[in-house]
């Protein structure tokens, strides 16, 4: 068996790099739908899960919230399916309309 070229070897991550992507995940997803954190504490809620903004806000920002956490967060937005693909670098690109909007909130 031969080994893959090196460019196709996933890139070694600490911990932060992996809380970062976690977090990333959850926020463009948000984004994408034009959910705030005080809509997908009202979203859990109609599921019977009880989470408060700030709550949400916190275990978002630290990048440390439970597998669990993150597929009450789908199911409460309506994502049937988040694409994977491993990427070797782990740099990401959202399209060019969710950049924009998300500078212009920023600013």
């Amino acid at each position: 068996m031969t080994n893959p070229p090196a460019e196709l070897k996933p890139a070694t991550l600490n911990d932060e790099e992996w809380r970062d992507a976690a977090k990333r995940v959850i926020k463009v997803e948000l984004k994408r739908r034009g959910v705030t954190y005080a809509d997908l504490s009202q979203l859990l809620a109609e599921i019977g899960v009880e989470e408060s903004e700030t709550s949400i806000r916190n275990k978002v920002s630290r990048g440390t919230f439970s597998f669990v956490f993150a597929l009450q967060t789908m199911k409460a937005i309506g994502v049937e399916l988040i694409p994977f693909k491993p990427d070797v670098t782990f740099t990401s690109q959202l399209p060019p309309e969710l950049l924009a909007r998300m500078q212009r909130d920023q600013g």
